[in-house]
Order: structure tokens, then sequence, then C-alpha cells
């Protein structure tokens, strides 16, 4: 049972999209408005799957897409958001007007999550070093170069204690 499928996949033209595509996709929209992709190839006169006309429409054409050039303010405002939803990309384009899923995903697999890590890891190096400074310090190894065991205290004893059984 389920659903039927979208198209028959047969005869259908795949790979990327002409500007003759384009134009007959917009005009069908601005007719006949969004909505009804499995039969709008058809309707429309494309050789194209319906999933494939509504994502050409949602991610490329529609009028109040901004494409290109984010921001440094978007880019904090991607990061930042990144860090607290995680890969929820519609979640994250819903906050940034104009932008799609798509395109935020995109640029943060291709730009953004390399700038994180290079960030984190001169971070965590920076952290690292200064923690190895103060060890030296406290640690002050003997003259041939060991380090004298710790001295126990009664702070640092631990005290074993019979469990009960039930």
């Amino acid at each position: 049972m389920g659903r039927r499928p979208c198209c028959s996949k047969e005869g259908l033209k795949r790979g990327a999209w002409t500007a003759l595509e384009d134009r007959t996709l917009k005009e069908y929209i601005q007719i006949h408005g969004e909505g009804g992709w499995r039969n709008l190839p058809i309707e429309a006169g494309l050789k194209r799957c319906g999933k494939s006309c509504r994502l050409r429409w949602l991610n490329y054409l529609r009028p109040d897409i901004k494409r290109g050039n984010i921001s440094e303010e978007e880019e904090d405002l991607i990061i930042r958001l990144h860090k607290l939803l995680g890969n929820r990309w519609s979640l994250i384009a819903g906050r940034l007007p104009g932008r799609t899923d798509n395109e935020i995903k995109n640029y943060w697999n291709t730009n953004l999550s390399k700038k994180v890590q290079t960030r984190s890891t001169s971070k965590r190096t920076h952290k690292q070093s200064t923690l190895s400074k103060e060890k030296r310090i406290l640690i002050n190894p003997t003259p041939q170069g060991r380090v004298p065991p710790p001295v126990p205290t009664t702070e640092s004893r631990v005290v074993l204690t019979k469990a009960k059984v039930h």
C-alpha cells in the first residue's frame, strides 16, 4: 500500500535546469500558485519530477530569496544557532529572512564548519599551553628531573565502607 510514486521516472529530464525550464516554472506558479507539485510538471509541460520542480522553486526561483554574500552578522548568527540547535537547518533558516535551509547547510559545510574547527583548535592549544606552564610551576621537579611522588594528606585519602547487603 502507501503512496503512489511521484512519477514514472521514465522519460524525465535530469541534471541542470535550463533558462527555458526556469521561465516555464515561474510563469506556471505565477498563474496557478504554489502547490500541487505532483501534477505541476504535466500541466506546465515540463519533463521533470514534481519533487524536482518543488525544490527548484523553493531553493532558487522564489522572488523573496536572498542569494549569496552571507554577511559577518549572518555568519555569527549561524554559528551561534548551530551551537544551540545543531544541524536543524530549517530552524536556523527561519531566523535569517530570505535564506533557505539548503543554502545555509551548504554554506556551513563548505565554509563555516572549518572556521569553527580552527577556532576551537586554537583555543584548545592555547589552554593546553597555559595549563602545562602552570603544571611545571606547581610540580617543581627534583634536580635529577624526576617528579617526587605525591604526599598523602587526610583530605586526599579514600575511605572504603562496607556495602549493605539486602
